[in-house]
């Protein structure tokens, strides 16, 4: 009987490693099935992803924040298109972002739209208000790039999930490859409070990721990735998640769903700020 928990432990091993080493399940209508592993669909993913020298993406994110004992629902809908480039680390990005809400009508904002180039220039961001063209502090550029990396880089995003491999769902049509990893639970808050760190580095809130995330609990977390089988490029990532803060009492949930699309790889072409954005940009300070 003392040897059961060995002899189990062995078996879980062993369904654990039948799970990387199973080629993926055809979904209906396949045609063309292939055999290769998710180990091995992992490996190739991150060979080619850190092969990538620029990339475009859309991420559209629908998030509903309700806070209890205050009886206000927040409603915020972002569309963003990004071109990225690696060396130099560069960005342009367009974001338009609208907000509403039950019982939070005179916090809402009217549908705005952020355009911003990150370079070795600096941080430059239009402001539609005042129609002005800005420059951010060097310490903004820097958490704002790094946020917008994690969000826009696949290759980020591969190789955070793969400690996890071993839980993913597999599954294949004749283009591509579907990996499906439900999140939830104390297994995943350490990496899920990690990802929240490097895409909010810094919360404004006089706190740190750790402090704020202390009370803090995940649940529905779920991530489809669908990878090309032609090059092991990502292809798209959707994400669903559900986190609710305890802050003094009252609690605070986050419903959000995101969707990114991958396209044009190693095919966009140097990113600079335009001259007119240099000479009129108004330098901010922190």
């Amino acid at each position: 009987m003392k040897k059961w928990p060995i002899y189990a432990a062995s078996a879980s091993l062993a369904l654990l490693l039948a799970a990387c080493t199973e080629s993926a399940e055809p979904t209906e209508g396949t045609e063309e099935a292939s055999d290769m592993t998710l180990q091995e669909v992992f490996e190739k993913s991150i060979e080619a992803s850190n092969d990538i020298s620029s990339l475009k993406s859309t991420m559209n994110i629908d998030q509903t924040m309700t806070i209890s004992g205050e009886d206000m629902t927040f409603d915020t809908t972002s569309s963003s298109d990004v071109e990225m480039t690696a060396d130099p680390l560069a960005m342009y990005q367009v974001t338009t972002t609208s907000m509403s809400g039950e019982g939070a009508e005179e916090a809402m904002l009217p549908e705005t739209e952020m355009e911003s180039y990150i370079t070795q220039d600096g941080f430059f961001m239009y402001d539609p208000a005042s129609e002005q063209w800005m420059k951010l502090p060097k310490e903004m550029s820097d958490q704002f790039l790094q946020m917008s990396e994690q969000q826009s880089d696949p290759a980020a995003q591969i190789e955070a999930l793969e400690p996890f491999m071993d839980d993913f769902s597999f599954e294949q049509n004749d283009s591509s490859y579907i990996l499906t990893l439900n999140a939830s639970g104390e297994k995943f808050s350490e990496f899920l409070i990690d990802q929240a760190g490097e895409m909010m580095p810094e919360m404004g809130m006089g706190m740190s990721v750790e402090e704020l995330f202390e009370t803090t609990t995940f649940e529905d977390v779920k991530y489809e990735i669908v990878i090309s089988k032609d090059d092991y490029l990502m292809e798209s990532l959707v994400l669903d998640m559900t986190m609710n803060m305890d802050m003094e009492g009252e609690t605070m949930s986050i419903k959000q769903h995101l969707e990114s699309e991958y396209t044009e790889y190693n095919t966009v072409d140097e990113i600079t700020v335009p001259q007119e954005v240099l000479d009129s940009a108004v330098e901010m300070e922190m």
